[in-house]
């Protein structure tokens, strides 16, 4: 279990990405709750929608925060920076017409001699699975605007942190789990088509709202995770009731899963701290109500990477946590870099 603060003889801080999910409506005391015990020196946060909530975060968290503004304005959620450490200096990076969110950049002192200060690069690339290549050719091009942006920046160890809605090549997805889970919320009712030809969570109108909350929670799922239940194209759901629960058709079903972005990163130098620190474990974060893949992480730069002291998923066997699966639908990420 990644260590709580306990500070050893040299500067070490602590980095941590999270997903609220759709601004953590009716989540806000949990969300709170989980992030004091967290107690980042440097928190990286995706689908900020409410920005009353984030200063009244960054308030109790005693931090500093930085919201950045999506790149696609019919896109409602901000993603953010907030720091307890001092900013040097930030800047919110728009790409209209080639990423959804946007590219949050931050340039925080440490106050370590090793690593004086870093630079923290906050992204949420996009998930549109039903896209060509289960999305990936979006995300690579979205990638590739940031990597141009890190580009112009002056050369300093950092690291990309946040939603990357992507699979690291050699990690397991749990497919025929997850299919089997779609099949039984499609036939309790919560799971319908919609006339754009995909298939999704009931739509609240205000007046089913207690009836739907006691058909999510007889499905085992906390009503207030809803929204990040995955809409599906219709023509994958015979899948989800044909498919055996199997690790072999997982591994099988995984192959036809492409990773590049990842790869592209990995084939850079950076480094995925979780699979640094941990070289086999799976440290699913997403979904909380089913942990099918590792969607979020913290990748360090050549320079941070030999720095790096821990990493682990809050709310997983190493570091359980008691809010973390009703917080959100995505676990956080925490890693700690001596400086």
């Amino acid at each position: 279990m990644l260590a709580t603060r306990t500070r050893r003889h040299h500067k070490t801080i602590r980095v941590a990405t999270y997903n609220i999910l759709v601004g953590g409506a009716r989540r806000h005391e949990l969300i709170r709750d989980v992030l004091t015990r967290v107690d980042a020196d440097v928190l990286a946060l995706q689908e900020v929608c409410d920005l009353d909530f984030l200063d009244d975060l960054a308030g109790t968290l005693k931090m500093r925060v930085v919201p950045g503004a999506p790149s696609d304005p019919s896109t409602s959620c901000h993603i953010a920076i907030l720091s307890r450490l001092p900013i040097v200096r930030s800047h919110n990076l728009q790409h209209r017409g080639r990423m959804l969110r946007s590219h949050l950049y931050a340039e925080v002192e440490t106050g370590g001699k090793a690593i004086p200060s870093i630079g923290v690069h906050c992204l949420h690339l996009a998930a549109r699975f039903g896209e060509r290549a289960k999305g990936e050719a979006r995300r690579m091009r979205e990638l590739t605007a940031i990597l141009d942006d890190i580009d112009h920046e002056r050369r300093q160890p950092h690291m990309l942190i946040g939603d990357f809605n992507a699979l690291s090549p050699g990690d397991p997805v749990a497919a025929t789990r997850f299919f089997r889970r779609m099949h039984e919320l499609r036939s309790a009712g919560l799971l319908v088509a919609r006339d754009n030809g995909y298939l999704g969570p009931v739509e609240r109108d205000g007046n089913n709202n207690a009836r739907l909350d006691a058909a999510w929670h007889a499905a085992g799922i906390d009503p207030r995770l809803d929204a990040g239940v995955p809409i599906l194209p219709r023509q994958v759901w015979p899948l989800t009731s044909r498919l055996p629960v199997s690790p072999a058709v997982d591994r099988f079903l995984g192959r036809f899963i492409e990773r590049w972005s990842v790869e592209r990163l990995l084939a850079l130098g950076y480094v995925d701290c979780f699979r640094r620190a941990h070289p086999r474990a799976q440290g699913r974060t997403c979904a909380t109500w089913l942990p099918a893949a590792r969607v979020d992480y913290v990748f360090a730069d050549a320079k941070l990477a030999p720095q790096l002291a821990a990493c682990d998923v809050v709310g997983g066997n190493r570091w359980p946590d008691r809010d973390a699966a009703l917080a959100s639908d995505h676990f956080p990420v925490v890693a700690d870099f001596s400086v």
